[in-house]
């Protein structure tokens, strides 16, 4: 049991605090996850702190918004999209004077929620899910570790400690992320975790911080021994060819005797046979390369060939280092990924809480209290520091129970506040009157849409990615357990079926130049039957590779080649990522996860120009959507414009709103044109 004690504040904080008769500590801060009463006392002094602050700088603060306000930022920020019009009537018809609280503690246990989360992971992590198999695997680990509110500090461990198959440790996928650029990986961690950009470093002295290249490269030797490949893939392929040279007359090389010149020099030829036979079979090994990780002693990090400062040599082996905190000494080679995962998750590392904690703050108000989020130093001016050092010794009473550590910030006055307008000066403080005045993510967005077309889609979940994945994991267990006269056939059968692919791709770009050649002379006869000829070539191959094999061998190989695909009757964190460009997530600024929170909300033509003809605005007013059906349920014009308000708006309109707009509710054209103006209006887009 954690005591109260553990979440006190510094000193200084401390007088501020006791001068605060409001502020009623509990008697203890149970261990997670926390009571009710200790949540909001946990959020109260929050709010103190934050008070402070503001008396202080003798700010104001900003008052406490209305229940539809409130409702509808509540269900964008916990569940990532807009609440349905029977969920916003049914909160704004409760008499309860604590619903506000109520809903909060609903919606962080939703299915909503962990959507949410999951597209903040990742989009933080540079999660992209179709790249080779690893990305799905990673994809449905992410996945459930949201699902099962895995605590941080074991998340970002089991990441940086993975080591092995993706099949059976998917989590490995983050250091396949950045497969064979290792200290690109280093300086994402370092980003990503940590706060602190060291990228500089890796080329030069760090020009803005107290951080040299040979520090950097200190850093990175925990993970120098990293290779790139499967060990169990290596063992089967070093049977399978000792096998494959038996079975044609010859003894393997490490049962080849060496006593005489006549013995050594067939041991080369057997060698060199060896290394042809692992060649043809290297392409039935290829994926594993590509989907694993493995720790190879005798290989350690150096510095670079023209280093050119003082405190080292050219190509000396280095010792792992750490830049800050607790220092690492006499860690064995194969322990060394496993002592830096420790490391950065250490509640003594003096950045990883702060870090977590100022996202996290930043997701819910919009901002952190440090910014810019992930380029800390020892220089790094915080405005709030007691309230960041009571954040972190919050979360670390929950035992970094993220879902816990957000539930005390939605409790808070300062979430129930109205939005902050003034946009904050670069490098400077800001004044926490309330959240931050934002539009709606890209990935909000969508989800409201599909919120109005269909209604809650939050447990549709998208079967095939994890379907896919769990169908390559069969094959992978399947292809470690066959005997190996069974490997031998199924190289034989892939070996086929690459030149039945090669040829069938051969004949569609010859049908395809044809079809070219006959549009340029107008010959549309000839194009439609070259046409059909290329439509009945790509069908034949498909039951080619379904057919061939006999017992499932095929389908083992193409099991590989299968791809995750997008819906658009799915949450965004359903679909498979990165969102492709030109889609309705991507013009809308989400991320392409080829760097760190990479997403935007900035305005452009194409994004105006979806939202007045797109074809998402488009399905929302015609007959089939969710909104369309409950227009047509309303007995008369007063409720159908009461069914929009609450669909789009989540509020009943106002009495000069019915007076403007009843008379529309009688042409179902009328009804249109508002529901399209209303959908582009701000105050749908932002989060008020």
């Amino acid at each position: 049991m954690k005591t109260i004690k553990h979440l006190l504040p510094s000193s200084a904080t401390a007088a501020v605090i006791a001068t605060l008769t409001c502020f009623a500590a509990p008697d203890s801060l149970q261990a997670k996850p926390f009571s009710q009463e200790t949540v909001r006392s946990t959020s109260n002094e929050i709010d103190q702190l934050v008070a402070s602050y503001l008396q202080k700088n003798k700010v104001k603060a900003n008052p406490v918004v209305d229940d539809a306000t409130f409702l509808r930022r509540a269900y964008v920020s916990v569940s990532g999209r807009i609440p349905t019009s029977e969920e916003a009537r049914a909160f704004l018809s409760d008499p309860a004077p604590d619903k506000r609280k109520t809903l909060v503690d609903s919606l962080i246990q939703s299915n909503g929620y962990k959507s949410n989360m999951f597209n903040f992971w990742a989009d933080l992590l540079r999660l992209q899910t179709n790249q080779e198999k690893f990305g799905l695997g990673w994809h449905n680990w992410i996945r459930e570790a949201v699902d099962s509110n895995m605590p941080y500090d074991q998340f970002v461990n089991e990441m940086l400690a993975a080591e092995g198959m993706a099949t059976e440790n998917p989590a490995v996928g983050y250091y396949l992320r950045d497969r064979n650029m290792l200290l690109d990986n280093v300086s994402n961690t370092s980003q990503i975790f940590l706060g602190t950009q060291i990228g500089c470093a890796q080329c030069h002295d760090h020009p803005f911080d107290d951080l040299t290249q040979k520090q950097y490269f200190e850093l990175a030797a925990f993970l120098g021994s990293t290779t790139y490949k499967s060990d169990a893939a290596q063992h089967l392929m070093r049977r399978l060819t000792a096998y494959t040279m038996i079975q044609k007359g010859m003894i393997p090389m490490r049962d080849q005797a060496m006593r005489d010149k006549k013995g050594r020099k067939k041991k080369m030829q057997n060698g060199g046979a060896a290394k042809k036979i692992a060649r043809d079979y290297a392409n039935m090994f290829k994926d594993f390369r590509k989907n694993a990780t493995a720790t190879d002693t005798s290989q350690q990090l150096k510095l670079p060939d023209d280093y050119q400062y003082n405190d080292g040599k050219p190509g000396e082996i280095l010792t792992p280092k750490t830049i800050f905190g607790d220092q690492i000494t006499g860690v064995a080679i194969a322990d060394r990924r496993k002592a830096f995962a420790d490391w950065v998750t250490s509640p003594n590392n003096p950045r990883f809480t702060k870090v977590i904690v100022n996202r996290l703050w930043a997701e819910v108000f919009g901002r952190g209290i440090v910014e810019p989020l992930d380029d800390w130093s020892d220089t790094t001016r915080i405005s709030h520091p007691e309230l960041l050092d009571y954040l972190c010794k919050v979360m670390k009473a929950t035992d970094y129970d993220v879902q816990q550590f957000m539930r005390v910030l939605y409790h808070t006055r300062l979430f129930e506040s109205a939005v902050a307008t003034q946009q904050a000066e670069m490098g400077g403080s800001y004044d926490f009157r309330g959240p931050v005045l934002r539009r709606m993510s890209a990935e909000v967005l969508h989800d409201s849409m599909i919120a109005l077309k269909f209604g809650d889609r939050d447990s549709t979940v998208n079967y095939s990615i994890k379907n896919q994945w769990d169908q390559y994991i069969e094959s992978v267990d399947k292809f470690f357990k066959m005997p190996l006269p069974d490997l031998v056939a199924l190289d034989k059968a892939a070996d086929e079926q690459e030149k039945k692919l090669y040829a069938a791709k051969s004949a569609a770009r010859k049908l395809k130049l044809a079809m070219e050649k006959a549009k340029g002379e107008g010959d549309m006869k000839t194009v439609a039957k070259l046409q059909a000829e290329l439509r009945n070539t790509y069908k034949g191959l498909k039951r080619k590779m379904e057919n061939n094999g006999g017992d499932d061998m095929m389908s083992m190989m193409a099991v590989r080649n299968l791809r995750s695909r997008s819906s658009p009757l799915l949450r965004s964190s359903e679909q498979p990522a990165p969102f492709k460009p030109g889609t309705f997530m991507r013009q809308f600024g989400a991320s392409d996860r080829e760097t760190s929170n990479a997403s935007n909300t900035q305005a452009s033509i194409p994004q105006t120009l979806t939202l007045l003809n797109g074809r998402e605005i488009i399905a929302l007013t015609d007959g089939k959507s969710k909104l369309a059906s409950n227009l047509r349920s309303a007995d008369n014009a007063s409720e159908r414009l009461e069914v929009l308000f609450l669909a789009i708006y989540s509020q009943m309109p106002t009495t000069a709103e019915r007076e403007t707009y009843e008379p529309m509710m009688r042409s179902p054209q009328q009804i249109q044109v508002l529901a399209k103006a209303m959908l582009n209006s701000k105050r749908f887009l932002f989060v008020q």
